[in-house]
């Protein structure tokens, strides 16, 4: 076994925490072997690039457009500013269900005719998302609100079964079929903060908010991928454990009363990451003389020495009430994700039977941060747009009864760049992905007990090549669902 720790880095301050891999760019890693650098972080990245990483039925109903419209217990997940419209004491409790489906192509590299075959990447689980409990305040004649909240930002929670071709090496020998091999990761935990928030009114037409955070916890997965040739396995566990301390800040700005603008920043921030990690490779070839089969080989190192630097966010958004049923909200919100990297990384080769052996361990330096192997030509800055509304049926003689109808849709950028040529081997202009999604929701309050539900379906494809030449003869298709379901109490006198 090797071990090795080094005492950990100061933490700057954070924005947010989306671990979803690692990558390699040519500017960063063109001296380093990066063979072994995705082997178990398996998450692709594509569809989780939420940088306003908000939490809510009611906020997702709308497309997630809801940073100037944020009024409710989830307001200091989107913008700390609008728990400044509390008026009474709110305990909200939200649960997702995420399922993640992408295909991706592959081919036949033998040298005979080529058979195309699809490898299938599924990803489901169901976890708790927030947790907050917000009381309100006043200072004369300004309102405003306090609350302590708990919000998985990330999560590796869940079942992950890929089923495909074994890969290049796994041709069978006439070269004109694949062997099916399937691989499971079985996750656990996540990426959670602590945060106290606190929104005020300073003037009838502005609001300010800000939100300390506290990054804590971390996750774990195991990676079991058989051998479709010998009958083998490889099976990799992983643990990262992160720290780091944030603020976001935000502001609404009232222009008119049916208007609101709102405004939120998030930091830029160096994590600290404590990362375990252990292989273990059977081949399961048995002794021909004795029948027996011989010990897995085995490789296993941890260090504190890991450190994640998270990009800067900012958004701007827009609400109009057009009636006291019907409102519209847009945001766009920019990632600069170019600025994003990794340090301290590591892969495990495959290790050795023999107790006594030192094992050897892949050591990387700088290496940009979340792409995995989509960003080998490096990583850029993304925009996101979001709109959405929400109708809202009041039923009852006092109306109190309230049937809240929402819809929205997004667009998503992504932030690999893809460099491809032509069938002539000409390079074509860079082109960066963009994702699409929409949203439906509805809900209902009845006194002070709020229920909601969310759909979101969000999709996108991404040219790549599988051959050589560069030339994108392949399209890899992402599929993401997600469903939502909230429950916020109101209790006590108003303030």
């Amino acid at each position: 076994m090797a071990h090795a720790t080094s005492p950990k880095r100061s933490s700057a301050v954070p924005v947010v925490a989306l671990l979803v891999g690692l990558g390699a760019s040519g500017a960063l890693a063109q001296d380093q072997d990066l063979s072994r650098v995705n082997q178990d972080e398996l998450a692709s990245f594509y569809g989780r690039m939420n940088v306003v990483v908000g939490s809510g039925a009611r906020a997702f109903g709308m497309g997630g457009a809801f940073l100037a419209r944020a009024d409710d217990a989830t307001a200091a997940s989107w913008n700390p500013a609008g728990l400044s419209y509390l008026r009474r004491t709110e305990v909200s409790v939200v649960g997702v269900h995420n399922d993640f489906l992408q295909k991706i192509p592959k081919v036949n590299e033998v040298g005979v005719p080529a058979e195309n075959v699809e490898t299938r990447d599924q990803l489901r689980g169901t976890l708790a998302d927030f947790i907050g409990v917000a009381y309100p305040l006043r200072i004369k004649e300004r309102t405003g609100a306090i609350q302590l909240s708990y919000q998985r930002s990330f999560s590796f929670t869940g079942t992950r079964r890929s089923e495909g071709p074994v890969g290049v090496r796994g041709f069978t020998s006439d070269g004109e079929k694949v062997l099916p091999t399937e691989f499971t990761v079985d996750g656990e935990g996540g990426f959670d903060s602590l945060s106290l928030s606190s929104g005020f009114e300073v003037h009838p037409r502005l609001r300010l908010g800000a939100s300390f955070n506290r990054w804590i916890n971390g996750f774990s997965q195991t990676v079991d991928r058989p051998n479709a040739q010998t009958g083998g396995y490889r099976r990799i566990a992983s643990s990262w454990d992160i720290s780091g301390t944030n603020f976001n800040l935000g502001a609404l700005f009232i222009p008119t009363p049916r208007l609101n603008l709102g405004a939120v920043f998030k930091t830029p921030f160096g994590a600290n990451v404590r990362l375990s990690k252990t292989r273990e490779d059977q081949t399961n070839r048995a002794d021909p003389q004795t029948g027996e089969r011989p010990p897995a080989d085995t490789n296993q190192f941890a260090s504190d020495d890991v450190e994640i630097r998270f990009p800067a966010v900012y958004g701007f958004g827009a609400s109009f009430r057009a009636s006291n049923t019907l409102t519209i909200s847009a945001d766009f919100t920019r990632t600069e994700w170019s600025k994003s990297t990794i340090d301290g990384f590591f892969s495990l080769p495959r290790g050795s039977s023999s107790p006594n052996t030192l094992n050897t361990v892949d050591r990387y330096g700088t290496l940009p941060f979340p792409a995995v192997e989509e960003g080998e030509h490096g990583q850029a800055d993304t925009n996101q747009w979001r709109a959405g509304a929400e109708w809202v049926l009041r039923f009852g003689q006092s109306g109190n009864a309230l049937f809240p109808l929402r819809a929205g849709f997004f667009r998503d950028g992504q932030p690999v760049v893809i460099r491809l040529n032509d069938a002539k081997g000409q390079p074509l202009p860079e082109e960066q992905p963009s994702f699409w999604g929409f949203t439906a929701g509805m809900g209902v309050t009845l006194g002070g007990v709020l229920l909601d539900v969310a759909y979101i379906h969000e999709f996108g494809e991404v040219d790549a090549s599988r051959t050589n030449s560069g030339t994108a003869d392949a399209t890899r298709t992402i599929r993401y669902n997600r469903v939502f379901a909230s429950m916020i109490v109101r209790f006590g006198p108003r303030r």
